[in-house]
């Protein structure tokens, strides 16, 4: 049967979830996903997907993803009653015997390892001892960093497209203002609209009790299917982003297709990597979530999966 579990789920000792619960999650994801959209070959099933629940003590932070690729591009179907806030946050690395990482880092910039709960370098190729560090202060550039005694290159993070591909799931999109500033929102004419229902249908969408606060600050967004919202700000930062999809009208999980990579302007602009390393290093690929990703809540979340799917997303 294409929804029966062949694999363990490697339960959190903090989860608020049953074993039985993860699988019919699990299984509900399936079925939407299969019904919506393109993602399944015809010998992929449920086993195909990845598992995870990023707040474990909340339920309905669990999460169910199908990844078709992760390389230069990724493309992710998502499954989700509540996606938490976070962003995708460009990472400089700089030789830790110039900077040892903690309270030992750039002017402007945090140790990546503080603020990231699990945080991993992309891959082995990157020496995990190297210092991790994400802009801080805003008022640091880029360039600045680039120019920095000690620097080694920079992981570029990804920006993404999401487009709702159900109707019959109200899901509101909560995210960074500064989003709309971006060329690519700028011309999707129907997102003046899909503004305007945030605005009059977010009182709507239930906030889980234990992350109040979570979309402070952040604008509503109500798509309709088909619609699209690119992820993403002009200035490169990290574009803040959650969404609800815990309505009293749905029966249902809506379902969310990611679409994603590295803006290749900002690839184009960094510095070659210093000689001494880039014989050994190879470089990030895919969405580098593990290393990128700026959670709100950082410390309480749990980014290892409960089950692992096709490519590690």
């Amino acid at each position: 049967m294409k929804t029966q579990l062949k694999r363990k789920i490697n339960i959190h000792e903090r989860s608020s979830m049953t074993e039985g619960e993860y699988t019919s999650f699990l299984q509900d994801s399936y079925k939407l996903l299969a019904d919506n959209g393109n993602y399944f070959t015809p010998d992929e099933d449920i086993n195909c997907l990845e598992l995870a629940h990023l707040i474990p003590d909340v339920d309905e932070t669990v999460i169910a993803i199908y990844v078709g690729i992760n390389d230069a591009v990724c493309n992710k179907g998502l499954v989700s009653p509540f996606l938490i806030r976070h962003g995708h946050n460009n990472v400089f690395v700089f030789d830790s015997n110039i900077y040892s990482g903690d309270k030992d880092v750039p002017a402007g910039t945090i140790d990546a390892k503080k603020v990231l709960n699990g945080f991993e370098p992309p891959n082995d190729s990157w020496n995990s001892n190297w210092t991790y560090v994400m802009i801080a202060d805003p008022k640091r550039t880029f360039q600045s960093l680039w120019q920095e005694k000690g620097y080694i290159d920079m992981i570029p993070a990804k920006f993404e497209d999401f487009t709702v591909l159900t109707d019959d799931s109200k899901i509101c999109t909560f995210v960074d203002p500064e989003a709309f500033n971006h060329p690519v929102n700028a011309e999707r004419d129907y997102l003046n609209a899909a503004r305007d229902r945030g605005q009059k249908m977010v009182s709507e969408f239930i906030i889980p009790e234990a992350i109040a606060g979570e979309t402070h600050g952040l604008d509503p967004v109500v798509l309709n299917k088909n619609e699209k919202l690119y992820i993403a700000r002009a200035d490169f930062g990290p574009c803040a982003h959650c969404w609800s999809n815990i309505h009293p009208d749905n029966e249902s999980y809506a379902v969310v297709n990611e679409n994603s990579a590295v803006p290749l302007d900002l690839v184009i602009a960094k510095p070659s990597v210093d000689p001494k390393y880039a014989q050994d290093l190879i470089p990030a690929k895919g969405s580098a979530d593990m290393t990128t990703d700026w959670f709100y809540r950082g410390q309480k979340v749990v980014r290892e999966a409960l089950l692992q799917g096709l490519f590690k997303g």
